[in-house]
C-alpha cells in the first residue's frame, strides 16, 4: 500500500507546526504567558500551569526568567497562602502588547495566501483532524501499535 499523500501532508502539517513553535512562541514560551497575562489579567499559577499543559517545574523556571528580567510579578495569593499570584508589571504589559502585535502580523502573513473560502475549509479540515487525533489518542489499539516491535 503506497502512502506517499498520507506523508507528504504529514511533512505539510510538521512544517506549519514548526513554523508556529519558532515564529509564534513555542508551546509556553515566555511570549505566550506575557499575551495570557495580558488578556486574563492576574491569574494564579496554578490556573497558569493548567492553561499551558505544563510542568511545574518548567513553569517555575520560565517564571523565575520573567521575574528577573521585570515582566512579572509573583505574590502569595491573599485568600489562599499555597497559591501564587501572577500579574505583569508595567514592563511586562509594554512587552505582552509588542508581543501580541507581532503574533497577529505573523498570524495575518501566513494566512495571507489563502482566500476567505479556502481559510474556512482549512479550519474545517483540522477541525475533523485534530477530533480524529484526540479519539486515537485515547485508542488502546493504537496505543499497542506504537508499542510494536518494529517501532523499537
Amino acid at each position: 500500500m503506497n502512502h506517499q499523500q498520507e506523508h507528504i501532508l504529514a511533512i505539510r502539517l510538521k512544517t506549519c507546526g514548526r513554523f508556529l513553535y519558532y515564529q509564534v512562541g513555542g508551546k509556553a514560551g515566555q511570549q505566550r504567558i506575557l499575551m495570557r497575562l495580558n488578556s486574563h489579567g492576574q491569574t494564579t499559577q496554578k490556573e497558569l500551569q493548567d492553561v499551558l499543559e505544563i510542568s511545574s517545574g518548567a513553569l517555575s523556571e520560565i517564571l523565575q526568567k520573567m521575574e528577573d528580567s521585570g515582566l512579572i510579578l509573583r505574590r502569595k495569593s491573599a485568600e489562599d497562602k499555597r497559591q501564587v499570584d501572577l500579574s505583569l508589571t508595567l514592563e511586562g504589559r509594554e512587552k505582552a502588547c509588542a508581543v501580541e502585535a507581532h503574533f497577529h502580523r505573523t498570524l495575518e502573513r501566513m494566512f495571507e495566501c489563502l482566500s476567505t473560502e479556502q481559510k474556512n475549509q482549512l479550519e474545517q479540515t483540522l477541525g475533523i483532524l485534530t477530533a480524529h487525533l484526540d479519539e486515537i489518542k485515547s485508542d488502546p489499539a493504537f496505543a499497542q501499535m506504537l508499542e510494536s516491535p518494529c517501532l523499537k
